[in-house]
């Protein structure tokens, strides 16, 4: 990392993508397992994320939602977000923490 570019704090992130919130979930992307990975260096970030659905009608938004939470940090000089497939998302990624939804999903059943 080049000496004269900022720290960037993961935990500062993290915070900040918890206030992006799936509205049809009612919950944060963070807790509902939506985020996969957070790489940064070199004041870049790149945040890898989901959707609950491959045709998720908020896809756009969550992104939008993203972009706006990383540009909230000022050590980020520049920033990604990339929508990726893999894994699936299931609803046992969400944090088992998480005790409020505006609509519940459905658990797995167990086979």
């Amino acid at each position: 990392m080049n000496s004269k570019t900022p720290s960037i704090d993961r935990r500062r992130i993290v915070r900040q993508l918890r206030d992006v919130i799936d509205p049809e979930l009612g919950v944060n992307i963070v807790d509902l397992g939506l985020v996969y990975n957070i790489l940064s260096g070199d004041g870049k970030v790149i945040v890898e994320y989901t959707t609950t659905t491959p045709g998720c009608p908020m896809r756009r938004y969550l992104q939008q939602q993203i972009e706006e939470a990383l540009s909230s940090i000022a050590a980020i000089e520049e920033y990604e977000t990339k929508l990726v497939w893999e894994p699936d998302w299931t609803v046992d990624m969400i944090d088992r923490e998480v005790e409020f939804f505006a609509h519940p999903p459905p658990r797995a059943q167990m086979s």
